[in-house]
């Protein structure tokens, strides 16, 4: 297995920096958005992204999944779903949506939102149409219904599992971690938890990591061993393709994941994988 570093992103300070562009149409460059958006970093084939906006975005489409949290404010999502007109989805603050790959769709809001999303550059349509297939009547459009996930709600039905070690089972964590939706070849979850986790590599790809609340520590094998680095509410960590890693939290973590598939774990408490793994030297 390849040891590598995370990635690691204080979302909430880099959110600090930009500034609500207001006037968005689907014409506007990124000259005019300065400020307004910033590319936090690399993920998998794509980007982490985050900006603030108010007005109408150009109509789009990704090669994969599109993820998009809103922060703050409101949004509306006109995606075109079937052969009918496009469909909206009102998105508030707390909220998800995963946007299957290849559909066209954009994003609106009259008072300005906050969003975070992991996304892939696409194609895209600079014409501010209410539907993308008047503007293109020669392409094939693509058509999917989104998954919208009100995040603060589902965080609401869970409790914290405290005593988590390498070996708890899924039975044992029933009620403090529950699988959102399917995302590109793996899946979203969310979990709430104090104690040690299991190690686990991702064969397929990155992981990426949001702490939604509380603090935990992040341990990733290094070429000199494991590794530690602090995460708090706020913050974001990319854990590379194949690299080990596991979380502890003493006072406890709620958390959301974007895990590819497949993966491998140890179910063993050590301190170095490489106890139980001895090919990983």
């Amino acid at each position: 297995m390849e040891s590598r570093t995370p990635t690691l992103i204080d979302l909430d300070t880099e959110l600090a920096k930009l500034t609500m562009f207001r006037g968005l149409t689907p014409r506007t460059t990124r000259a005019e958005r300065e400020g307004s958006a910033t590319l936090l970093a690399r993920y998998r084939d794509g980007i982490l992204f985050a900006g603030k906006n108010a007005g109408t975005s150009h109509w789009e489409d990704h090669a994969e999944d599109e993820l998009v949290h809103i922060l703050d404010g409101t949004k509306i999502l006109d995606i075109v779903c079937d052969d009918g007109p496009p469909k909206s989805f009102e998105l508030r603050a707390g909220m998800i949506a995963i946007v299957p790959k290849g559909t066209w769709h954009r994003f609106r809001s009259a008072e300005g939102g906050t969003t975070f999303s992991a996304t892939l550059p696409g194609d895209h349509i600079e014409s501010d149409a209410d539907d993308p297939r008047t503007a293109e009547p020669n392409r094939v459009m693509p058509s999917g219904t989104p998954v919208i996930i009100d995040l603060d709600a589902e965080l609401a039905k869970l409790t914290m599992y405290r005593g988590r070690t390498a070996q708890s089972t899924m039975e044992d964590r029933k009620g403090s971690a529950a699988r959102l939706a399917s995302y590109r070849d793996g899946g979203l979850s969310i979990t709430k938890f104090a104690g040690k986790g299991h190690w686990e590599a991702h064969l397929a790809g990155d992981e990426l990591i949001h702490i939604i609340d509380g603090t935990a520590t992040l341990e990733m094998l290094g070429e000199d061993g494991p590794r530690s680095f602090p995460l708090r509410a706020g913050m974001i960590a990319v854990n590379p393709q194949g690299a080990w890693h596991r979380f502890q939290s003493a006072e406890g973590v709620t958390l959301m994941a974007a895990t590819p598939a497949p993966g491998d774990m140890i179910e063993i408490d050590v301190d170095d994988p490489r106890v139980v793994r001895p090919e990983l030297m």
